[in-house]
């Protein structure tokens, strides 16, 4: 019996560290991404807390500026379409996110809501934007708001792209189907595993759940995801971020946001359900909810000039 029992655990062993061998996926150096990632308008900036942040600043020097931040486990590019329908009129600034893109890790290793606030804080100062519209899609629109209740001051307006930063209503949870690896990352058994083994075709459930049209997939977006998760860091600031979002409550006191909010969702968004933007119209006084249909998570990339105008209309009634 111990002779049996021994033999299958080695085979068990020799299976597991198979499977290992077989789908481990490495980091690409850094270098290597920036190569490829790092055309056009980008640069990058060195931040007083150590911090390299990568960057894009677009558009007109002499309209109002905007900064945008993407969401959970994407970057600066997704931003792509609405830089091409709104650089005409303002100066539009995209960034990679703390854990992010070609930023990648930071100087304080925070990978917390306060933690990114924080560093888009210094990230504008030491721009020097003394003003400006602030807007986010998903995880960027959870930053965003907190941006907004910590610095007030510095914002003339929210835009938010179906964000994070409450719960899900109770009725609507069973609606929520987020990606295989939002569900496994944040977890002490799971992530030792993400952190190395990260296959192409989590990236592929990740995307078809947050796009209603599928076309809009393609080959060159799947590597783009895949290649800059692997940016030395990212998947460890990853499960670091989806630990802290487990142990936060996810509710942050959004009625005390008094900044001028328009907020854009997806009628089939299948991983930050409708019923959240609902309940931020609610609880933002003066807000409007804008909904899209058969669009899912992410209108800047499948309803680009129709979700750019909205923005574009909301900016130019502001004061």
């Amino acid at each position: 019996m111990v002779k049996f029992f021994k033999y299958g655990l080695s085979m068990f062993v020799l299976v597991i560290g198979g499977l290992l061998y077989i789908n481990w996926v490495p980091d690409i150096p850094h270098d290597i991404l920036a190569k490829k990632y790092a055309g056009g308008a980008s640069d990058f900036i060195d931040l007083p807390s150590g911090t390299r942040a990568h960057y894009r600043m677009e558009g007109n020097d002499a309209g109002r500026t905007l900064v945008l931040l993407h969401g959970s486990n994407a970057s600066l590019h997704t931003w792509g379409p609405w830089v091409e329908a709104l650089e005409e009129d303002y100066l539009v600034i995209t960034v990679d996110l703390p854990g992010h893109g070609l930023t990648g890790t930071t100087a304080a290793d925070d990978y917390t809501y306060p933690g990114m606030a924080d560093f888009v804080h210094e990230f504008t100062n030491t721009l020097g934007i003394k003003r400006f519209i602030l807007g986010g899609n998903s995880m960027g629109g959870g930053i965003s708001l907190l941006y907004a209740l910590d610095h007030p001051q510095k914002l003339d307006g929210l835009i938010l792209l179906d964000s994070a930063g409450i719960k899900v209503p109770a009725h609507a949870a069973k609606k929520s189907d987020p990606p295989i690896a939002f569900r496994l990352a944040g977890h002490w058994y799971s992530d030792w595993i993400l952190t190395g083994i990260t296959p192409r075709s989590l990236v592929i459930d990740g995307l078809q759940k947050g796009f209603t049209n599928k076309s809009l997939i393609t080959d060159e977006m799947i590597d783009r995801y895949w290649e800059l998760v692997r940016h030395p860091g990212n998947r460890r600031a990853t499960t670091m971020r989806f630990a802290y979002y487990r142990q936060d409550n996810g509710e942050l006191p959004v009625a005390d946001i008094k900044i001028p909010t328009i907020i854009l969702w997806g009628s089939d968004d299948k991983i930050i359900p409708l019923a959240v933007g609902k309940a931020l119209e609610k609880r933002i006084k003066g807000s409007k909810l804008v909904i899209f249909s058969d669009v899912g998570h992410a209108p800047m990339e499948e309803v680009p000039v129709q979700s750019a105008a909205v923005a574009k209309a909301f900016i130019d009634r502001l004061p």
